[in-house]
């Protein structure tokens, strides 16, 4: 997961954060965009209309001619203003995190289950984790990170994910970390409520990928699904906490992990 300093805003809804950071680089972009078009206007505006001339005394068709100036300029501005992919891919992550958080509403619907969503973690050396989505509920914690990976060569081969053909084992092990030191503080957070001891936080991961198959699948402790099957995925059988115990997880995981 990145790393990021923290902000203490109000609760915000699953890629309210990413959603932000694109509309505020949209919007510096395109003031940009708008300046750097416009003066190089100067040189492809004649060369358009130019261009939109010769066609029309070639063919000895005005119309033609004013055709081709007009897709000459409109060609120019697409090419000018169509945004750039890493901004593309932003809104695409933001997408992802909220079909993720889609998925988990069913689980406080019928599992009795609290999301938090777009928090951050304060580590013990002092940096801030991204804590995408986490589930507390009567039969667990989960640590739910959303992987936004269309376009990409996702695979699973026994325990080992591959995505663009790099391994995630160093990945899923930061991931595993971040959680175990969650678990710790959450305990440690609610231990006035003695029936909440020990807490185990299960990481899992989300994958938005075109044509994955083999999942569910635990992979170097990490569990891995797609979207859809989490609610079938972390409805446990087996009730570790009751409403009350879980309650005080719920509000320990609030004073830990603020807004992000």
């Amino acid at each position: 997961m990145a790393r990021r300093s923290a902000g203490r805003d109000e609760p915000r809804q699953a890629g309210y954060s990413l959603r932000a950071e694109y509309e505020a680089d949209r919007r510096q972009w395109a003031e940009r965009r708008r300046r750097a078009v416009w003066l190089s206007a100067l040189w492809w505006g004649p060369g358009a209309v130019l261009i939109g001339v010769l066609a029309g005394v070639g063919t000895k068709y005005t119309l033609f001619g004013l055709l081709v100036t007009f897709l000459v300029i409109a060609a120019a501005l697409d090419v000018g203003f169509r945004h750039p992919q890493s901004m593309d891919r932003i809104k695409a992550r933001a997408d992802a995190e909220a079909g993720t958080a889609k998925s988990l509403h069913l689980l406080q619907l019928r599992g009795g289950a609290h999301t938090l969503h777009d928090r951050v973690f304060a580590t013990a050396d002092g940096e801030y984790v991204e804590v995408e989505h986490l589930v507390v509920s009567p039969r667990g914690v989960y640590l739910v990170d959303t992987k936004q990976w269309h376009g990409f060569d996702v695979r699973l081969l026994g325990v080992d994910l591959f995505v663009n053909h790099v391994k995630q084992d160093v990945a899923f092990g930061k991931m595993r970390a971040n959680a175990a030191e969650l678990g710790k503080a959450l305990a440690d957070a609610a231990r006035a409520d003695v029936e909440v001891g020990v807490v185990d936080i299960t990481s899992v991961i989300a994958v938005h990928a075109d044509g994955i198959t083999g999942t569910p699948r635990v992979m170097h402790g990490v569990i891995v699904v797609r979207p859809e099957q989490l609610n079938e995925v972390l409805r446990s059988p087996d009730l570790r906490w009751s409403p009350s115990a879980t309650q005080s997880l719920v509000a320990a995981a609030e004073s830990l992990l603020p807004p992000r």
